[in-house]
């Protein structure tokens, strides 16, 4: 008689098996923290790749191709334009936003959170939030630039005040981002079970 083949076990990932540490269990709230930061950290290098690139276009194109949309006016009206025009800096901070928060939600939930909520249910949700967060970073974001470029040894550099002016912004939202993405966005719902008869 043949031995029976062992089945081999299944293949974790590296999440999955760092969700098993003693530290992951004892403290699964920070945990979850702290994967969601890195989740924001891995979307936050294309938002600043993008936001960078963009800066660069947009200052080649001339400030009157570019829509000035009704809140505009409020974001820039007391902005510094030592470093880029106003409308560069709003359209910059508008696109990599969205880009940063599109990429942080597709690797959130399956990551950080493993939420099972629906998933259309999810992406509404991002959606309102990502809006919200585009149009606060809109405002805050042109507001950092022009703080930082009031320091001395940074104003002189402008590719140095773009990139702290922006991580800046980033490391901000995080305190309205992983709240709602926590407790609204990224929900794991219990699923029934059905009792046995």
């Amino acid at each position: 008689m043949s031995e029976p083949i062992a089945t081999p076990a299944p293949k974790q990932g590296l999440v999955a098996r760092l969700d098993n540490t003693k530290f992951a269990l004892a403290h699964a709230e920070l945990w979850k923290f702290l994967k969601a930061l890195c989740v924001g950290g891995i979307g936050a290098v294309p938002e600043l790749i993008s936001y960078m690139l963009l800066c660069s276009l947009f200052a080649r194109l001339a400030v009157t191709y570019l829509p000035n949309f009704f809140f505009f006016d409020l974001i820039i009206r007391n902005m510094d334009e030592s470093v880029y025009a106003p409308a560069v800096q709003v359209y910059a901070f508008l696109i990599s936003t969205a880009v940063g928060q599109t990429i942080g939600f597709i690797l959130a939930r399956k990551y950080a959170f493993h939420a099972n909520a629906n998933v259309a249910l999810s992406t509404f949700l991002k959606i309102v939030m990502i809006l919200i967060t585009i149009m606060l970073n809109g405002i805050v974001g042109p507001a950092i630039v022009t703080l930082v470029a009031r320091i001395p040894w940074v104003r002189d550099y402008p590719s140095l005040v773009q990139i702290v002016s922006k991580v800046a912004s980033m490391a901000a939202s995080t305190a309205w981002v992983y709240p709602s993405d926590r407790f609204i966005v990224h929900r794991v719902v219990k699923e029934k079970t059905e009792e046995a008869a």
